[in-house]
C-alpha cells in the first residue's frame, strides 16, 4: 500500500502551528474516557470550523457521546450527524448503558440534526446538502474507511471543504496503516496529493490549502509546547 500510492513514510505533515499560527483555544465537553477523541482533536476540528466565520456546515460520521459535534456546535451554522440508531445498536450487542451514553452530549443543540444509520450503507442523497468541513470517526476497518471515504468526498461544497479523519495516528507519532489504507484507497485519485497529517494530533485532513510539511518523524525532537488547563464540573 504504502509503495502502491508512494507514502512510504506516510502522508506529509503540516505543523499545527502553521495551519493555526498563535493557536490559543479552548474545547469543551471532553470526559478522557474510552473511544472518544483527544484535546487536541477537538481544538483541530474547533479551529477548523471558525476559518468559514460562522457559516460553517459541519458533518460527521460516528457520533458516539456527541463530544466532538458538541465541542464545533458553538461556531457553526449546522451540524449532522450520522451514527447508528438505537435499533442498530441492540442488533450488534450495543444497548443498555451503550445506548444511554449515546448523543449524550449533542442532543441539546439546536443547530445539531442526528440522523440514524450505517454509513456502509446509507444512502447519502438523500441528505441533498453539501458541508465545509466533515469528520470521518465511524468504522476505523479498512472497509468501513474506505467506503466511508468514498462517501464523504461527494459531500464537499467547494475547493474550500475540509475532511478529517479520526484515528489515523492513533499514538500521535505510529501510523494506522489499516486506517491509512482505507484513506488512500478511499480518496479520488487526483485528490491524493492534498492529504496530509497534522502533528500532535490522531488526523488526518484533506484541505486544497497549501502548508509547509514534513514527514511523520519518529521519535519526534519536541519543537512546540502546549499548555492545559482542566477544569472539572459534575454532571
Amino acid at each position: 500500500m504504502r509503495e502502491k500510492y508512494g507514502f512510504i513514510n506516510g502522508l506529509p505533515q503540516i505543523n499545527i502551528l502553521d495551519l493555526f499560527p498563535g493557536l490559543n483555544e479552548t474545547v469543551e465537553p471532553v470526559t478522557f474516557l474510552y473511544g472518544t477523541s483527544m484535546p487536541i482533536d477537538f481544538v483541530l476540528l474547533k479551529s477548523l470550523a471558525k476559518q468559514f466565520n460562522g457559516n460553517c456546515d459541519f458533518f460527521e460520521i460516528g457520533t458516539w457521546r456527541g463530544e466532538s459535534i458538541a465541542a464545533v456546535a458553538p461556531v457553526c451554522r449546522s451540524c449532522t450527524s450520522l451514527s447508528l440508531g438505537d435499533e442498530d445498536m441492540k442488533r450488534i450487542g450495543w444497548g443498555g448503558k451503550f445506548l444511554e451514553v449515546q448523543r449524550f452530549f449533542s442532543k441539546g443543540f439546536i443547530n445539531v440534526a442526528h440522523i440514524n444509520g450505517n454509513s456502509q450503507t446509507f444512502d447519502f442523497s438523500k441528505m441533498n446538502k453539501r458541508f465545509d468541513l466533515i469528520f470521518v470517526d465511524g468504522d476505523h476497518s479498512y472497509e468501513g474507511t474506505k467506503i466511508d471515504t468514498g462517501n464523504v468526498f461527494k459531500l464537499l461544497k467547494d475547493d474550500n471543504s475540509i475532511i478529517v479523519w479520526h484515528d489515523y495516528a492513533p499514538t500521535y507519532e505510529i501510523i494506522d496503516w489499516e486506517v491509512f489504507a482505507g484513506i488512500l484507497d478511499g480518496t479520488p485519485t487526483e485528490y491524493r496529493k492534498y492529504l496530509y497529517h497534522v502533528s500532535n494530533t490522531y488526523c488526518a485532513i484533506f484541505t486544497k490549502k497549501s502548508y509547509p510539511v514534513k514527514p511523520l518523524d519518529y521519535p519526534t525532537v519536541p519543537d512546540k509546547k502546549f499548555t492545559v488547563t482542566i477544569k472539572a464540573e459534575k454532571l
